[in-house]
């Protein structure tokens, strides 16, 4: 029963803050999430570690296939995934809350610290580290659950990403597939994710900056 509750509680609080997440009611919204994740670990008798966050088996290929997939994904999506889901949906990829980059050197050196931080390390914690192995706990861990679980967590991730409109949900969807499916190409390590996530953000605000892309 107090196994149930916690389980009940635990969910009411992440929908509450994938909700504030998605629209924008929070400052911060991931650090809200971030202390859920970390509170039902602790609970559990387990610790970062134990879903990802520890030292890869070679540090040097984790860069190396981090820098290749990032900028190779960023690459694409500009090129090619971008424009065909525009295309596709009629509307654009919703930028303006990263407008004050272009052109701004301080602004953009503020956004790729908040981007390191926030975004590729403590998204990457909650999402891929947390978020997908919490739902493999129900999906199960063979190979079906596993694809059930990446593709859940894939559209969470992108449905907490609204305020870039409807096209920004479905191309991020698809970098969440990307990032789980990397989360699980390095064996359930979290620094291939996290690496590539802060490389793709990384080059994507160097575009705007330069007044390449949004």
């Amino acid at each position: 029963m107090k196994s149930k509750l916690l389980l009940i509680f635990e969910l009411v609080f992440l929908l509450a803050g994938l909700v504030a997440y998605a629209l924008g009611y929070l400052p911060l919204p991931i650090l809200p999430l971030f202390v859920v994740a970390w509170v039902s670990l602790r609970l559990r008798g387990l610790r970062w570690r134990d879903v990802g966050l520890k030292r890869p088996k070679r540090w040097l290929s984790t860069i190396g296939y981090a820098i290749l997939f990032g900028i190779g994904y960023q690459v694409l999506d500009v090129l090619f995934i971008t424009p065909l889901l525009e295309k596709m949906t009629g509307q654009p990829v919703d930028l303006s809350q990263f407008a004050l980059i272009r052109g701004n050197l301080l602004f953009f050196l503020g956004s790729l610290l908040a981007s390191w931080t926030l975004a590729a390390f403590i998204e990457e914690l909650f999402f891929r580290g947390y978020l997908l192995n919490r739902t493999m706990d129900f999906s199960g861990r063979d190979k079906k659950g596993i694809l059930i679980a990446l593709g859940l967590n894939a559209l969470v991730f992108g449905a907490a990403h609204f305020y870039q409109g409807s096209t920004g949900v479905i191309s991020t969807t698809l970098a969440g597939l990307a990032l789980g499916g990397l989360y699980f190409f390095a064996g359930n390590n979290l620094w291939l994710p996290i690496l590539t996530h802060g490389i793709i953000d990384t080059t994507g605000f160097l575009l705007i900056y330069l007044g390449w892309q949004g």
